[in-house]
């Protein structure tokens, strides 16, 4: 059987140069590819510029709402130092860092209020 392994979450947002800003400047994120289309921009930010990463998503008749509930994470090495860097930066952090068995996280909305968890297992 094929490898089969992941790529990307999509996330729609409102303004694609504030959200990339947010991924590049905060998260240290590097474009793999960026599309623009007749109705919109399909942009993916990845570590590195490899994917996984995310694809962001502004398309004219499409109105983002960031959930309630679901989120993105991503393993940091020093999740206190990436939630410094990111209220630094001026974005908002929802949780400070906490730890759960072995487990420090922390959640930051990027430009649009899609929840983002920063991570490390010990």
């Amino acid at each position: 059987m094929a490898d089969l392994r992941f790529d990307s979450v999509r996330l729609d947002v409102r303004d694609m140069d504030a959200a990339e800003a947010f991924y590049r400047d905060a998260l240290g994120f590097q474009r793999v590819f960026r599309y623009d289309l007749p109705d919109g921009v399909i942009q993916m930010m990845a570590p590195g510029g490899r994917p996984p990463g995310v694809e962001l998503t502004m398309l004219r008749d499409l109105t983002p709402a960031a959930s309630p509930t679901e989120h993105v994470a991503f393993l940091a090495d020093d999740v206190p130092s990436w939630v410094e860097r990111v209220r630094r930066l001026g974005y908002k952090v929802e949780r400070e860092p906490f730890s759960i068995e072995g487990e420090t996280m922390a959640f930051v909305l990027d430009p649009d209020g899609h929840r983002i968890e920063l991570k490390h297992y010990s």
